[in-house]
């Protein structure tokens, strides 16, 4: 019994101990990124319309429709109910982690954040997120190519 007492003890401060490493990031700043679009565009997996924001180290990647993005990119699309930008309903983020996060998926970390980018709802190696972005794993699990021909074709209106 005392065994049990002492094991239970020590699990229990092992896994306070993970929760105090977890980080969970601020995307407070999120509008200060480059948009690439003139106007929202509908996304079908999200079900939503979809502005995409990225990072000075993601917009090269992303615009030149490379196939592999570096570490420390930021992809943010804010998820409205309609074609203008009002009532955002959340944000769909990705950040691409330090070789090691997540090898088998290109190590990806995703998060749904609210409107402001503070309160994070969920983040990590979301499952949802990994089962849709695995069909674009040529294109390092972004749909740069399929989304870009829609910025373009909408930028040129």
């Amino acid at each position: 019994m005392i065994k049990l007492l002492i094991l239970s003890i020590l699990l229990s401060s092992l896994m306070a101990q993970e929760n105090r490493l977890k980080i969970t990031y601020s995307f407070h700043w999120w509008k200060e990124l480059h948009l690439l679009n003139s106007e929202p565009f509908k996304s079908f997996d999200h079900r939503a319309y979809v502005d995409i924001y990225v990072n000075n180290i993601a917009k090269d990647s992303y615009v030149n429709k490379k196939t592999k993005f570096k570490s420390g990119s930021i992809i943010i699309k804010p998820l409205y109910p309609g074609q203008k930008r009002e009532d955002i309903a959340r944000l769909a983020i990705m950040m691409k982690m330090e070789r090691g996060y997540d090898e088998e998926y290109n190590d990806w970390w995703y998060g749904v954040y609210d409107k402001t980018g503070t309160q994070m709802w969920y983040e990590g190696k979301i499952l949802s997120c990994i089962n849709c972005h695995i069909r674009a794993k040529k294109s390092d699990y972004l749909f740069t190519l399929s989304v870009m021909e829609i910025i373009e074709l909408i930028n040129e209106k």
